[in-house]
């Protein structure tokens, strides 16, 4: 009996993507070995990026959810991961658009994690600034620094990539490869984030829940970093980062630990002010991120699937091949 190929939902979010679509669909018409379906939520581009996922024919399976507005990176893979376990994915690939894979990529992710009995798995990942370096190898957070995460090898040669399949305390969702079974036990990604700690609190609830993470090094993607969002010090990053730093650990720290953990990042927004690495215009932006913490509700839970409300069955109906859904449809 021919065995059947596994059914892998990859779920993008793309938000004025043209620049780095062309290379990742091309990466996903290569894969073999699995049947691909692909989840495009778009955050209201004003660019082609709709256009060209409507245009890509080489795929057997393209759903676009187009948003009227920008509903943010959570939201967008929460409506995507939805759209994909309601079709029957066995697995569900939460990927940047700014990588490229090789054409081996799902099938080998699927075959490792099958193999090994895991639920939660990363590839290695390569940087394109410096081109040889590595963007992630593994890493963990730390809950005293507010769940501050730290890629150990980052910044290294690709020669530093582990060896073999390593368990680590956290891998970002740039490309993750996630079983349904964790999404039932978790819940999904936090909208509170909207952009930046979603995928880090998404990981200390999985923790909590008892699954691992855990990095292969059979299959190494590429990532062009920051090439959507202007870098670690554009005013966009600056703002979410600051805003969902101490969130997180509202969030999830006690009393106690939460004290630390929030005094940690204002002595580190302090220290980058007077090192002049932050102007007084940045480290403003950081401060208001900061209080605007401070004020967000952290007593709401994030949402579930919403099968889990219907005794089984997701809302709404299935979605056909090539068809385009509305995003407030399909919004979970």
């Amino acid at each position: 009996m021919e065995t059947r190929a596994p059914k892998v939902g990859v779920v993008t979010v793309t938000y004025n993507s043209e620049t780095v679509l062309p290379d990742f669909l091309d990466s996903l018409a290569q894969q073999v070995g699995v049947e691909l379906r692909l989840y495009a939520v778009d955050n209201d581009s004003h660019d082609a990026s709709v256009a060209m996922l409507r245009a890509e024919s080489r795929l057997g399976f393209v759903a676009i959810v187009p948003n009227d507005s920008n509903v943010g990176v959570a939201v967008g893979n929460n409506q995507g991961i939805e759209l994909a376990l309601q079709d029957g994915c066995d697995w569900v690939l939460l990927l940047n658009n700014d990588t490229v894979l090789p054409g081996n990529a799902l099938a080998t992710l699927v075959q490792v994690a099958e193999e090994n009995g895991l639920k939660l798995l990363s590839p290695a990942i390569e940087a394109t600034e410096p081109a040889g370096t590595i963007w992630y190898g593994g890493g963990k957070f730390v809950p005293l620094q507010g769940f501050r995460t730290l890629h150990g090898t980052a910044g290294q040669s690709v020669s530093q990539f582990p060896k073999e399949l390593v368990k680590t305390g956290y891998a970002s969702t740039c490309c993750l490869l996630v079983h349904p079974a964790v999404f039932k036990s978790v819940g999904l990604m936090d909208p509170v984030y909207f952009v930046y700690f979603d995928d880090v609190d998404f990981a200390v609830r999985s923790v909590a829940q008892g699954f691992e993470y855990w990095v292969t090094p059979e299959v190494t993607i590429i990532h062009k970093a920051s090439s959507l969002t202007g870098g670690k010090s554009s005013p966009f990053t600056v703002k979410w980062v600051s805003r969902n730093w101490p969130l997180i650990a509202i969030r999830h720290l006690n009393v106690a630990s939460k004290f630390v953990a929030l005094s940690y990042i204002q002595v580190w927004m302090f220290a980058r002010l007077a090192l002049r690495r932050d102007s007084v215009n940045v480290f403003r932006v950081r401060q208001s991120g900061f209080r605007e913490a401070l004020r967000v509700a952290s007593a709401v839970p994030p949402p579930r699937l919403s099968y889990e409300a219907t005794n089984g069955q997701t809302s709404g109906s299935r979605l056909g091949e090539g068809d385009v859904r509305d995003g407030s449809a399909a919004e979970a």
